[in-house]
C-alpha cells in the first residue's frame, strides 16, 4: 500500500471510494482509440479515458481500454516504464512517471497489495423470465 500510495503514484488517480477519481486522461497507449474525444470533439480529449475503479481487478482482464495488457504485471511494467509516447499523453504521465524506477521487489510488492483487491468474484443466478 505504501507503494500505491507514494513512489508509483497510483493513488493520485485511483482515489476515493471507488478508488476511481472519476476523471479522463490519456496514460500514453498508442492506439486509435479517440477515447473521450469521440463524446466531446474537443482536441483536447484525444485519447482520454476515465480512470476505473479498482475493486475486483483480478477478475477484469485483459487491462486498458484496448486490452492490450493481459496481466496485472504487464500493467504494472507499463506504468514502471512511463507508459507509451502518444502525443496527447497527460501532464501528470509526463511528468511523474516517466519511468518510476521500481525495483523487482517493488513490483512484486505493488502486485501483492492489487491483489487483495480483487475479492470474490460475485456470483449470479440466471433469472426465469415469464
Amino acid at each position: 500500500m505504501r507503494l500505491f500510495i507514494g513512489k508509483a503514484y497510483c493513488v493520485t488517480c485511483h482515489n476515493g471510494p471507488k478508488l476511481s477519481d472519476n476523471n479522463f486522461y490519456n496514460i500514453g497507449l498508442n492506439t486509435e482509440d479517440k477515447g473521450r474525444q469521440a463524446v466531446t470533439g474537443e482536441e483536447g480529449d484525444l485519447g482520454r479515458i476515465r480512470t476505473p475503479g479498482l475493486y475486483g481487478i483480478t477478475h477484469t482482464a485483459p487491462y486498458m481500454r484496448d486490452g492490450s495488457l493481459a496481466t496485472l504485471e504487464e500493467v504494472i511494467d507499463y506504468y514502471d516504464r512511463g507508459g507509451d509516447n502518444h502525443l496527447n499523453k497527460s501532464f501528470f504521465m509526463q511528468k511523474f512517471m516517466s519511468p518510476l524506477g521500481l525495483t523487482d521487489q517493488e513490483k512484486a510488492d505493488l502486485l501483492a497489495f492489487l491483489k487483495t483487491l480483487g475479492g470474490e468474484p460475485p456470483v449470479f443466478t440466471k433469472p426465469e423470465l415469464p
